[in-house]
């Protein structure tokens, strides 16, 4: 009866530049989470009131005034807009900049192909001209240099 073949089986670890790498970005994350949130502490009392053409629309108040679950709500309404500015800034640009990109390749570059490719046409009555001025006026081969050089490629 055949055993089974014991396999070592090897646990993979994280890299440690990596693991250094990820600790600094989680750092700064907390950082700048904390400038955030001292930065808005002197925002809490500040009135707030919606003005339109003169018209108050919403009475002014405090942030520090609204419940605790407002409070909540606020942050994660302006957590969400963070991560959508986040998203649709850099895919807005890359669409935008890969229009132009398209535009410029078709724009310019198809012509111009096609301008390479009228002038290959034009050109090619002077190439095939050329060519057979060549191979008559290029001296002959003598015949032991023809047998050396096909001696010389049946060897290779």
């Amino acid at each position: 009866m055949n055993a089974p073949i014991p396999t070592v089986t090897r646990k993979r670890s994280w890299p440690p530049a990596l693991l250094v790498v990820l600790g600094v970005m989680a750092a700064i994350g907390v950082a700048v989470t904390a400038l955030v949130v001292w930065a808005l502490a002197g925002i809490v009392d500040a009135p707030i009131s919606v003005v339109v053409n003169g018209t108050e629309h919403w009475p002014p108040m405090a942030l520090g005034t609204l419940p605790p679950g407002h409070k909540v709500v606020l942050l994660l309404g302006l957590a969400l807009a963070a991560l959508a500015l986040v998203v649709v800034v850099p895919v807005a640009l890359l669409l935008g900049l890969g229009g132009a990109l398209i535009g410029v390749v078709f724009g310019v570059g198809l012509p111009l192909l096609v301008a390479l490719a009228v002038l290959a046409l034009l050109v090619s009555p002077l190439v095939l001209l050329g060519w057979g001025l060549w191979a008559l006026l290029r001296p002959a081969r003598n015949a032991s240099d023809a047998s050396a050089s096909a001696a010389t490629t049946m060897r290779a």
